[in-house]
């Protein structure tokens, strides 16, 4: 009777351990990628490769599928792409995207931003030089595409918001992109960030006050601000940091935000 109770419990670990594993199913070296999904085209990942200022998508089976070569300005790098999409800013099912670049001045310690939608063929529907911050809004009567363009050249620094008219709406499929329209917390910038750097937020109506936290790759907390609904953003010093990769998050009595990641250069 042991006997037979020992295999049955041997039998029930192999079974639970065969159905409940998680497998390695491909790696994009060298690259970050999302998943996504595209009405017509159906369910792909895409790639942001810094180093050939592309991004590539791929098929479920993870070959490749298009290459899109994204202009660049000269001395720029590829720092983000967002909505990868179909028919978000025209009305054709070409893939079209939102990209961002940017390059420091090490003389003067700032970072100036390079913003630009595309389509698969390279044709650049919307340039903003300066901008490094972008989001698309469901208005009352279509979508909403604002951006933030940014001068830090001078002291104190500048901000600008210009809002368009775009034609398609934004999906939850489209925010499978790193950063999210109507997330609590949006991509910190500069990032990298070196003396200073501004993070974006918005609390839900439910939450008068929170507390903004970063924190090393340790999990100990170096930084906590207070934050409410009086602003939208935070700046942030961080010349006290020691260079390396930060995560930061919003925290309050029964709620935490995701968490995003900063760098902190010298």
């Amino acid at each position: 009777m042991k006997k037979l109770i020992s295999i049955l419990a041997i039998l029930a670990f192999l079974t639970i351990n065969t159905q409940g594993q998680i497998t390695l199913e491909n790696s994009y070296t060298g690259v970050s990628a999302a998943y996504i999904h595209l009405p017509v085209a159906g369910y792909k990942y895409y790639v942001m490769d810094v180093a050939n200022s592309q991004c590539r998508l791929y098929n479920n089976d993870h070959s490749l599928w298009k290459t899109i070569n994204l202009s660049i300005p000269a001395n720029y790098y590829l720092y983000d792409i967002q909505y990868v999409s179909e028919n978000l800013f025209n009305t054709d099912n070409s893939i079209e995207l939102l990209y961002v670049s940017y390059t420091y001045n090490s003389t003067l310690a700032y970072y100036t931003y390079d913003t630009r939608i595309a389509t698969e063929t390279g044709t650049i529907l919307l340039s903003l030089p300066g901008c490094g911050y972008s989001a698309v809004y469901t208005a009352q009567s279509g979508s909403k595409l604002l951006t933030w363009i940014y001068d830090y050249s001078v002291s104190p620094s500048t901000v600008s918001t210009q809002v368009y008219t775009i034609p398609g709406q934004v999906t939850t499929d489209i925010h499978s992109s790193p950063i999210e329209s109507n997330s609590m917390l949006q991509t910190a910038f500069p990032n990298p960030a070196i003396n200073s750097t501004t993070i974006p937020y918005t609390l839900p109506a439910n939450v008068n006050q929170a507390e903004l936290k970063i924190y090393n790759t340790g999990g100990m907390a170096v930084k906590s601000y207070t934050v409410d609904h009086t602003f939208n953003s935070i700046l942030v010093q961080t010349n006290d940091l020691t260079a390396g990769i930060y995560v930061y998050r919003i925290e309050a009595a029964n709620f935490k935000s995701e968490s995003h990641k900063l760098v902190i250069s010298k």
